[in-house]
This record gives C-alpha cells, sequence and structure tokens, in this order.
C-alpha cells in the first residue's frame, strides 16, 4: 500500500469518527431538548384553567395589566402542550379561553399584540362502541338532505347530568352555579350550542374538574354530551324550565296528573279575575322566592304560567274549574294536604286573597296577556301597565330603571337624562348624556312612523337606555341581569324586565365623527324597536330582527349597518338547525344578524311590521300573529328564506 493511499484511508476514518461524534452530540442535544420539554411542560389542563380563573379575577377587579401578564403566563404554558404529539383532552377549550380573554383585554385597551394562543389539535375522544348508524359525530350543518337521528336531551344528557351532577349543581348551586332546568344550563352559558369541544361544561368533564362526588363520565356519556352540543343543543321536552330530576322515573310521570289544557290569553268580562293584574302580584311576592327555576321546592317552579301549569312532584298545581279541589288552593288553606301550609315560613294569606286565587281557578284559571311561557314578572308588569297611562307608565319605568342599574353596578353613579319617552342612565359624561339623549328622541321619532304609522307611543312607559362608558360595565350589568357571561362579541341588547322595557349598549367609536354619529343612531334605534316588540310579547329572535331592519332604514349607510350584511352568510353557514334559531339558542351575535336579513326580507317596507305590532298590542299570541301577518309559520318561511340565501353566490370580501 502507497503513502498515499495509507494517508487518504486514515483520514476517512478520522472523518468518519467525526461524523459519528457530530451525530452523538446532535442526538444527545435531541435528548436534552426533549427532556427539557418535559421537564417544562408541567402544567396540566386543570393548572391552566386556574392561571386564567386567576388571570379572569384580576379583570374583574379592574387589574387589565396584571391580568394580561397572567394570560401571557398561561399561552406559555399552552404552548408547552401544544408540542406534544397527542395534546391532553380540553387543551382546545383552554386555548379557546385565552382567545376569548386576550380579546376581553383588548377592548379594555390593553395593548395584548405580544400574546401569541398556540393552536392545538383536538383531542381524539374514544367511545366504548361506535356510535349507531346515523348519529353524526361533528356539528350538523344545513347540509341538503342530511336527516341525522338527534341525541335526546330528556332522554340521554339530562339524565347524565342528573347522575353526575344532581348533587351539587341541580340540588344545590355548589361554586354558585346551578343547571336545575334546561333554560338553567343555557342561560349559564356553560353550553356552545354547535360547538361541543369548546363548551365550558365540556371542558370541566375533560380536565378532570368535575365532577366531584358524582361519578366519572364514561367516554360513551361525554361523546353523546358532545353530540348532542354539536347537534345544536336542542330541547326536545315539553317544559324547558321543567327541573332535570323531574324529567326522570323519580317524580311522578307526568301522565299520571290531573293537568288542565295549558291556557291562551283571553279577553276579560266585568267581574272575571285578571292573572296578570291580580294572580301573577300574589304568586311572586309570595311564592317566587322559594319556587324560582333557581331554588325551586318540591319540583314546582313558578317563573311562568306554562311551569305552573305543570305542577311539580306532588301534582298538577290547579284544576281549572275546580278551585277548592286544586292542590295550589289546599296548600294555601292548609286543608287535605301533607307537609307544611304555603306559603313556608310567612304568616298565612289572608281569606280575601286565597278567596281570590280560588275564583280564578274556578273562572278556567285563564291567562289574559301573553304567552304561558312569558315569565311571570313579565305578565305582572304587562297587567299594570294596561291600567296605567303612558305618563304613569313612565314615571314608574324610569324609577325602575334607576334602581335596575344601582343593582347591577352599586359602584357606578349614573347620569340620568329624560327626554321625552326616553331616559338615558350611563356612567358618561352629562354632555354625552344629553348627546344619547338628542339622538334617542330622534331615533325614537323614526321608529314611530316605520312601525306605529301614527300619534301612538312607540313603547307605552317609553324605554329606559343604559349607555356604558367600556365593555367591562356593559359585563357586569348583562351578567347580573342575565345571569351568565357576555357573549362574545355582543355589543347592545335589548329586554324586558318586570316595568322596565330598555336598551343596552356601549358607545360605538368609529374613526370619523360622522361615522360615530350614524353608528349611535343605527343602535339606538334598533334597541329602541326590539325593545317595543319585546314588551308587546314578541320572541326574542323576531324582536331583535326587527330592530335591525328598521336600524337599517334609519342609518343604512352607517359603518355597523354595513357590517351587518357582510356577517349574514357566515352567521348563517355556523346555524344547526332551523329550530336553534327559532328556539334562541344559537346566540344573541348570530340571531341578530341572521334574524335582522330574514325579517328585513319579510318586511322591507315597514307596513307589516305596524300590523303586526297591533295585533300583539290586541292580545294575539305571536306564532299567531305572525302567521297570519306574514301567511307561514315562522319554521317553514325560515326555512324557505335560508334555502333561498344559501344558494347564493359568494361575495369576495
Amino acid at each position: 500500500m502507497g503513502y498515499t493511499s495509507v494517508i487518504s484511508m486514515h483520514c476517512k476514518r478520522i472523518a468518519g469518527r467525526f461524523v459519528v461524534a457530530v451525530v452523538l452530540v446532535q442526538g444527545m442535544a435531541l435528548q436534552s431538548a426533549a427532556q427539557d420539554v418535559a421537564t417544562n411542560a408541567q402544567a396540566t389542563p386543570k393548572e391552566i384553567r386556574e392561571t386564567l380563573n386567576q388571570a379572569r379575577e384580576m379583570l374583574d377587579e379592574r387589574r387589565p395589566s396584571k391580568a394580561s401578564e397572567i394570560l401571557a403566563k398561561a399561552a406559555k404554558q399552552l404552548e408547552q402542550l401544544a408540542v406534544l404529539p397527542q395534546p391532553p383532552s380540553g387543551a382546545r377549550a383552554l386555548a379557546a379561553a385565552c382567545a376569548s380573554l386576550k380579546d376581553d383585554l383588548e377592548l379594555e385597551g390593553i395593548d395584548v399584540t405580544g400574546i401569541t394562543i398556540p393552536s392545538l389539535k383536538s383531542s381524539a375522544i374514544k367511545a366504548a362502541d361506535p356510535p349507531a348508524a346515523g348519529v353524526a359525530t361533528g356539528p350538523v350543518r344545513n347540509r341538503k338532505g342530511a336527516q341525522p337521528q338527534g341525541v335526546s336531551f330528556t332522554g340521554q344528557v339530562a339524565p347524565m347530568f342528573v347522575k353526575h351532577c344532581g348533587g351539587c349543581h341541580i340540588a344545590g348551586k355548589k361554586g354558585e352555579f346551578q343547571m336545575v332546568s334546561y333554560e338553567g344550563l343555557m342561560r349559564s352559558g356553560m353550553v356552545r350550542p354547535g360547538d361541543g369541544i369548546s363548551s365550558r361544561v365540556v371542558d370541566v368533564i375533560q380536565t378532570g374538574d368535575m365532577p366531584r362526588g358524582g361519578g366519572k363520565v364514561t367516554p360513551d356519556e361525554l361523546a353523546t354530551l358532545i353530540r348532542w352540543i354539536d347537534m345544536g343543543a336542542a330541547f326536545d321536552g315539553p317544559d324547558p324550565t321543567l327541573r332535570m330530576n323531574a324529567i326522570g322515573p323519580a317524580v311522578v310521570p307526568k301522565a299520571a296528573m290531573p293537568a288542565a289544557a295549558v291556557p291562551k290569553p283571553v279577553s276579560l268580562k266585568p267581574g272575571d279575575i285578571s292573572f296578570a293584574l291580580e294572580i301573577a302580584p300574589i304568586l311572586l311576592k309570595q311564592c317566587v322566592s322559594c319556587h324560582h327555576t333557581d331554588t325551586t321546592g318540591g319540583g314546582l317552579g313558578m317563573v311562568s304560567m306554562e311551569s305552573l301549569q305543570h305542577g311539580g312532584a306532588s301534582g298538577a298545581t290547579f284544576v281549572a274549574g275546580k278551585g277548592a279541589d286544586s292542590l295550589l288552593i289546599r296548600k294555601l288553606k292548609g286543608v287535605g294536604i301533607e307537609g307544611q301550609r304555603m306559603p313556608r315560613g310567612k304568616p298565612p294569606l289572608s281569606d280575601a286573597v286565597i278567596a281570590r286565587v280560588e275564583k280564578w281557578i274556578d273562572q278556567g284559571a285563564r291567562l289574559d296577556v301573553l304567552t304561558p311561557q312569558a315569565a311571570l314578572e313579565t305578565v305582572a308588569a304587562k297587567g299594570r301597565a294596561k291600567h296605567l297611562s303612558h305618563e304613569e307608565l313612565a314615571a314608574q319605568r324610569f324609577s325602575a330603571g334607576g334602581l335596575m342599574w344601582k343593582r347591577a353596578l352599586a359602584d357606578e353613579k349614573a347620569t340620568i337624562v329624560t327626554r321625552g319617552s326616553v331616559c338615558v342612565v350611563g356612567n358618561i359624561s352629562q354632555s354625552r348624556s344629553d348627546e344619547i339623549a338628542t339622538v334617542a328622541e330622534a331615533s325614537l321619532a323614526t321608529v314611530q312612523k316605520l312601525i306605529r304609522g301614527d300619534e301612538r307611543q312607540v313603547v307605552k312607559g317609553g324605554v329606559v337606555l343604559f349607555v356604558f362608558a367600556k365593555p367591562y360595565d356593559y359585563s357586569n350589568f348583562w351578567q347580573t341581569i342575565r345571569g351568565h357571561e357576555r357573549p362574545k362579541g355582543l355589543t347592545a341588547h335589548a329586554g324586558v324586565l318586570g316595568d322596565v322595557a330598555y336598551g343596552a349598549l356601549t358607545l360605538p367609536t368609529g374613526s370619523e365623527e360622522v361615522d360615530e354619529a350614524a353608528d349611535t343612531a343605527s343602535v339606538v334605534a334598533e334597541q329602541m324597536t326590539a325593545a317595543a316588540f319585546l314588551a308587546a310579547g314578541a320572541t326574542e329572535w323576531f324582536a331583535s330582527g326587527a330592530g335591525r331592519t328598521v336600524a337599517l332604514k334609519v342609518a343604512g349607510k352607517a359603518p355597523r349597518a354595513q357590517a351587518w350584511r357582510q356577517e349574514v352568510p357566515k352567521a348563517l353557514a355556523g346555524l344547526g338547525s332551523s329550530t336553534e334559531f327559532l328556539s334562541g339558542n344559537a346566540g344573541p351575535v348570530a340571531t341578530a344578524t341572521i334574524s335582522g336579513a330574514f325579517v328585513g326580507s319579510l318586511a322591507a317596507s315597514g307596513a307589516k311590521l305596524r300590523t303586526l305590532l297591533d295585533q300583539l298590542d290586541a292580545g294575539m299570541p305571536f306564532e299567531a300573529a305572525f302567521t297570519e301577518v306574514f301567511r307561514g309559520s315562522p319554521q317553514a318561511l325560515f326555512e324557505a328564506w335560508a334555502a333561498k340565501e344559501a344558494r347564493k353566490p359568494v361575495r369576495p370580501t
């Protein structure tokens, strides 16, 4: 072997050893990096949830900068989960919670551009057995011909909640959370219809936070819950206010109860007892504290005529036409009953009051305003309103509006400006309040021409406008009045609570002063119109749509109005079904977007809105009035409209 060959071979050996050394070093480095990741990824989903809760508490305490710091920590913890081949259950929901908090901080004016929320894969949920044929396992959209077999709330979901959550959150109120009924569950904000994996109720199960003491939720049960939410979280029972544990066999079956037909609103003759004016106030004062949706005693709710009629564990509350034999009268008299005389813990009602209730039942237990589903408080307020003048009701309503503000924002002193039929209540400057009152007064005059067409008031007793300087204040108001967190993206809404017909809004901001003025006019007109229809007895989805329809006529070129039109296709594409929309489970933001376009297509001129409002004022139930005015049921017309919208070409953004 020559010298050159020896040198060449030696060099190859050295190079080979060098390559091996480099590979070994790289391998050690990769192993060390993996160990570092494993060492640093100590935060569990539960710990990240606790970090987020701390951040939310800081925001609630008006310390947004501190909340931002804690959110950044949670985002870093999530990054450690994102690098794992299979992120743990609940990680995606935590990322959604981080994004939501980031949005809230941005609304408070905090610079959060440096906080990056990682994208996480959805964790697979393994079921013990594959789902039955035809049962959808993901969100159900409006696909032509798709008719998946649904998941039953009453047959599958409610029994699961009773089994695992009943002791703490149905019979009790642990952690200030209670889901006595389907209605209570949906009001809690724990369910996001159409998005099971991001729903809070799924998150707390996946992370292991819940249930505590109720037995572990099986993978099969969790998969069923997620499918139900993905399909729109629909209700398939007779009464959404009925207790969940009254649905199962532990309670007397409804078929065994001597139930009378649920009454419809009727016109009263002289001598007839008015439920709205005379009976509902008695029940509210004496009974509802124990028989409210959230604290129902004996399985009996008294939140509406419908829940009152359904009765509780002891049977039907009353039998129309048979006052003396009805359980309600026997309980009030303390005669022929098991257990205590009612009302519990209070002096017995006078003979005259009991006789009035008994006479009302003897006359047929009739409802004289609104619908059986209307809240008892709203029914009583409607009864009072019928017997007061516009001026008398306005004085009562505006006073109640001030008390309502104090209840929701006790620490925020309100500026109050009354201008005709509008009362502006808000934590804004006096000059700004005067400006809003001027805009509201002008908008109300325009709204009057569109939905009244004569000298009649838009809303008897006027409208209270709650105006919030910051989104945080609006969130507190919503939480107190509605009982759950303000939905993301919601900046205004209308409502009726007791004697108060109101609109609530945060002030819009535009790039130019004229834009801001137009936006303000549009949102004020929207909420006052919606309040008018709600006060008359319309459903929330229709009131919201009517409000938006009128707002587009008042300020159709406003930036906010233009954005409303552009949002319709996306909101409609994300809707699970017509039932989800018409039952009010689509969420207030999507509902306003969709209903604005739908109602606008039905009532382009405004004349039909006037006719419908007249029918509601005359006492006709909403569905009957809608069907008569628009020549079709809400569901049939909505589905036809949605199908037509789906065929429209998608406009480029």
